[in-house]
């Protein structure tokens, strides 16, 4: 699977590494179009349906088991999909409609010092953030949905590429097993009181790993190195808690959205190793017509 990848070296998937859409915690089925009817399944198995449309995803490189999956208030016929972690064969039956891999994402393993691996700009601006900022001119704390949201509307990047991001965490968010496992965190003006950044954290007991979300930026947090702020508040509580990953998801690669490019680029100054997900498989399976 060759792949021009601009920002790192791809690895092999760690054994006990999986992606945020496998996790419990994560609300994948938020992620699914509020009109579509969900069911969540067994394992890492999703299910939903816009008729006469309906899709079926399995995460993981065991090949699904369709007869153990065939019954469900959503088994209509259905095209299944099978996105596979590391493995590089595929089954009889199933077929693929790109050689490009499916995603990538980055991980670190989150042991000793956080910031091992990080350029030296991230570093830098990590060293200047603590020594003029943090506790001085801002700090880093847990914040209400509610402000969270209001801040976000106002950012940089709701500017430029609107709300969808913080639409979608809100939909997670109403999830009780999300809401428990994740923290909003901002980055607080202590003059103004104006919440100046932030980025939403989800976390996963069940996987040891850690994922943030629909982060945010308003242009003069720009200068007290916000971002990279709270990138190492992030690391180093999800350590603290002991997760042994933190993930960052949809790195840019050609035929990916151009858009993705800069928050890519700037994501890869801190030391992730880069998985690339093989080809989604896909398989049609008749179910039901009513």
């Amino acid at each position: 699977m060759k792949l021009d990848f601009p920002y790192g070296t791809v690895v092999e998937a760690p054994p006990d590494f999986c992606p945020p859409e496998s996790w419990p915690e994560y609300g994948h089925e938020a992620d699914v179009a509020p009109i579509c009817n969900t069911e969540r399944l067994a394992g890492r198995v999703l299910r939903w349906s816009l008729w006469p449309l309906c899709f079926e995803e399995h995460i993981g490189d065991e090949e699904p088991d369709i007869a153990a999956f065939s019954r469900g208030t959503l088994a209509y016929n259905r095209m299944v999909m099978w996105r596979r972690i590391a493995r590089t064969t595929k089954a009889p039956g199933w077929f693929a409609v790109s050689k490009k891999p499916s995603e990538v994402d980055g991980f670190t393993l989150l042991s000793g010092d956080v910031t091992q691996g990080w350029n030296k700009n991230a570093r830098r601006d990590l060293a200047l953030w603590q020594k003029k900022h943090l506790g001085q001119t801002h700090a880093i704390e847990r914040v209400p949905f509610a402000e969270y949201a209001d801040a976000y509307k106002k950012s940089i990047i709701a500017q430029r590429h609107g709300a969808s991001r913080l639409h979608d965490l809100e939909r997670k968010y109403v999830l009780p097993v999300v809401a428990a496992h994740t923290g909003l965190w901002g980055v607080r003006d202590l003059k103004t009181g104006a919440l100046v950044a932030g980025t939403a954290v989800i976390s996963s007991p069940t996987c040891k790993a850690s994922t943030h979300f629909a982060p945010f930026i308003h242009e003069e947090a720009r200068a007290i190195f916000a971002a990279t702020a709270l990138t190492h508040h992030w690391f180093a509580d999800a350590q603290k808690n002991g997760l042994t990953f933190a993930v960052t998801t949809n790195f840019y690669f050609p035929g990916k959205p151009k858009s993705w490019k800069g928050f890519s680029e700037f994501k890869s100054h801190f030391g992730f190793s880069y998985v690339a997900y093989p080809p989604l498989l896909y398989r049609f399976v008749r179910g039901k017509i009513f």
